[in-house]
């Protein structure tokens, strides 16, 4: 942690950042990242050039560069980061990369403002990923800023096609998914999101379930399929929400 806050009194926040940004894009190339970013390698089994992706909660762009190298000239990706700083960077990230749009905006409203922050949680504060103020007041916060929290529908309801989805938002997958289910309904995308609680968990299957979605967790490098309803604790995790119309696809990678 000392060396982390050297690093950002030499450099600066802005640097500091892309500093960050910029070992992790060098570590994942290596091959060098730690089993906890096993889906950003997994991307690389079903993600195909000219699919269109969606990484919501982009955050420094860890998924968001391995997706528009994946999806090639013919695909398209949607990053979508409401916090100044993380934006920023990202945004100087992708200068010279056309098949990426960035968004300022957190989702999951109808077009209204929200405020959000970066937990004071007594680490780096650039290493803590942004919360709304109003969903967490048990939190304090570092620093906070109003953003537009728009509709997943109105932002992509128009696209042609939309094959993965990579949501991380801190606990409010549901509401993200809630504002965005024609979408869902009409593209039938592959979605990949961080869970922290078992509630959270079914809650979110439910909204999914009309739309034929199974869950799975990724363990080994293959998929293993989840009962969401199972006894017992379930620790945070990233689960996968296929869909029939993409098992296909996803076969070749599930188990059993």
């Amino acid at each position: 942690m000392a060396i982390k806050k050297i690093l950002l009194s030499v450099l600066g926040e802005q640097k500091y950042l892309s500093f960050l940004a910029g070992s992790f894009q060098n570590l994942y190339h290596a091959g060098l990242l730690g089993k906890e970013y096993a889906d950003i390698y997994f991307l690389k089994k079903f993600v195909r050039e000219g699919d269109y992706c969606v990484d919501i909660g982009a955050h420094l762009g860890y998924f968001t560069l391995p997706l528009s190298r994946l999806v090639g000239d013919a695909g398209k990706v949607f990053a979508i980061e409401p916090m100044s700083a993380f934006h920023d960077t990202l945004q100087r990230l992708l200068k010279k990369t056309s098949n990426v749009t960035l968004y300022q905006v957190a989702l999951g409203g109808e077009g209204e403002f929200v405020q959000m922050g970066i937990p004071n949680t007594g680490a780096t504060k650039h290493f803590a990923y942004a919360r709304v103020v109003e969903a967490n007041p048990h939190l304090s916060f570092n620093e906070s800023e109003k953003v537009r929290n728009e509709s997943g529908d109105r932002l992509f309801g128009q696209l042609p096609r939309l094959d993965y989805i990579k949501c991380d938002v801190e606990g409010l997958e549901y509401q993200v998914f809630a504002s965005m289910t024609e979408t869902i309904g009409r593209h039938h995308p592959i979605l990949l999101c961080e869970l922290f609680e078992r509630e959270q968990r079914i809650r979110l299957f439910e909204l999914l379930k009309p739309f034929g979605y199974q869950a799975y967790l990724l363990e080994g490098g293959r998929l293993v399929l989840l009962d969401v309803y199972a006894d017992g604790p379930m620790p945070a995790q990233n689960d996968y929400f296929i869909p029939p119309q993409r098992l296909e696809r996803m076969r070749p990678f599930i188990k059993g």
